[in-house]
């Protein structure tokens, strides 16, 4: 296991804009970043994301919406921190693996975080969320299939796709060739990776996905069940989330899964 990072960057960490060279700029995209003590999830989606009313599946999309929806981003793993950089290690992630690490120096001004790019020019502030102090837990899904992040009231959870992605190509130019080939299959196997990000103390609503229309619905069904020994979690379907860090000075974890749960479905 990494060394836990530093507890001034732990919490959840929202983007407040995005500048680079040339007059880039971006405070639109919705960006949340949950750190535990050294796992940490991320979730980035663009403010015009598609959206439909009623919609269940990818199959309610059409295709130009389906490549609009591939053009999300968000990578979940460990972080390691030193006084003059943070590395992102991506052990799951929404886009093809690119050749570049995601490495950047960092400085903490009050509740704001300043990130500046070291292997490209661009700057992000990340202001600290409220409620995102004290608990900090996460959990890892079978052999690197998932994690769920906890800090404070929020939660991140990111599952991995059954096929892995190709090196190289974006994932809307994936996506865009599967449907130019006539597989729309294919291309829901491309984008089936769900993120979701929200608060446990609103039932573990969801309020960001890349899966759209699971927004406003709980993540669990059902509160899944805690192993008090060894505090792995064991959810609906069965699946086994194992602990793999925890800080909990209040002891909330073991009441924190039977939270109410408004209706709706589960992933």
């Amino acid at each position: 296991m990494n060394a836990k990072v530093p507890a001034e960057v732990t919490g959840v960490w929202r983007r407040d804009v995005i500048t680079a060279p040339g007059g880039y700029r971006d405070d639109t995209t919705r960006v949340f970043w949950v750190q535990a003590d050294s796992w940490y999830g991320d979730i980035r989606l663009r403010l015009d994301i598609p959206r439909k009313t009623g919609a269940t599946s990818f199959a309610d999309f059409s295709d130009a919406e389906l490549i609009e929806l591939a053009k999300a981003q968000g990578f979940a793993g460990q972080l390691t921190v030193t006084p003059e950089m943070c590395a992102w290690r991506r052990d799951l992630d929404y886009q093809p693996p690119g050749p570049i690490p995601d490495e950047g120096t960092w400085r903490i001004e009050g509740d704001m975080l300043v990130e500046g790019g070291i292997h490209a020019e661009y700057e992000e502030i990340w202001r600290l969320e409220p409620q995102s102090q004290g608990l900090r837990a996460a959990f890892g899904l079978g052999d690197g299939q998932g994690l769920l992040v906890i800090a404070g009231d929020h939660f991140l959870m990111m599952q991995a796709r059954k096929t892995p992605l190709p090196a190289g190509d974006s994932l809307p130019a994936l996506v865009e060739s599967a449907l130019a080939a006539g597989d729309r299959s294919k291309a829901f196997a491309l984008l089936d990776m769900p993120i979701c990000y929200g608060r446990i103390g609103g039932g573990w609503r969801i309020t960001h996905s890349t899966l759209p229309w699971l927004e406003g619905w709980p993540l669990w069904s059902q509160p899944p069940r805690l192993d008090p020994e060894t505090g792995d979690l064991s959810d609906s379907a069965g699946a086994p989330w194992s602990l793999l860090e925890i800080h909990d000075p209040e002891g909330l974890l073991p009441n924190l899964f039977t939270l109410a749960l408004g209706a709706g479905t589960s992933l």
